[in-house]
């Protein structure tokens, strides 16, 4: 199910008293960080409307995220440097509201996003403006991630001596490290991304 809304925000102090404030009222980095607290927003897509971010470096680094479940497409990853580098991913929703996630990682360096599809990045131009320099990069598709990401959890299967009929929960981590994936942000993301694909591959 979608990600609900934050509509409001409520900080109480130890002397009892209280204030309030609109979400949408806060500044975007603000609701952003908060958006990334587990502790306050620990909305994790279920059954089949399951959706995932699987990024790739040029070092061979992986970070997988899971993503509101009315997420449908990339609608675009560019990289701005002020004087560090900020890659900014957006991707489309379906209620009209992009979802942004901001990759610190040496954001130049990222060699795939898989999104539904594997989408290998290729620089397009940069503009600079005064000490700003925005990167754009074109998107091009090379399979779907749910077909490759599956053959890479059988194959850590193989390499791990693991039978599907005897995998279970506590042997995810083992996996993941195989597989070398690792957590953008919150370690459960890494253990839903197995389970999914265990579940598919079970199915197939």
């Amino acid at each position: 199910m979608p990600r609900p809304k934050a509509k409001k925000i409520i900080v109480q102090f130890d002397d009892g008293t209280q204030t309030e404030a609109a979400f949408e009222d806060l500044t975007a980095q603000s609701q952003r960080e908060l958006l990334k607290q587990p502790v306050l927003f620990d909305f994790s897509p279920d059954g089949e409307n399951k959706k995932f971010v699987l990024l790739e470096w040029k070092d061979g680094w992986k970070e997988v995220k899971a993503v509101d479940s009315g997420c449908t497409e990339i609608n675009r990853y560019y990289v701005i440097t002020r004087p560090e580098d900020v890659g900014r991913l957006s991707l489309q929703k379906e209620d009209g509201y992009p979802e942004l996630l901001e990759i610190g990682r040496t954001p130049l360096d990222l060699k795939r996003i898989g999104f539904v599809e594997n989408h290998e990045i290729v620089p397009k131009q940069s503009d600079r403006e005064g000490k700003k320099v925005d990167h754009f990069f074109s998107l091009n598709t090379h399979g779907d991630l749910l077909s490759t990401a599956v053959e890479a959890f059988r194959k850590a299967l193989d390499e791990e001596g693991i039978d599907m009929k005897t995998l279970s929960n506590d042997i995810y981590p083992k996996i993941a490290r195989r597989m070398g994936v690792r957590a953008f942000e919150q370690q459960q993301d890494v253990f839903d991304f197995i389970d999914y694909l265990a579940k598919n591959a079970a199915g197939d």
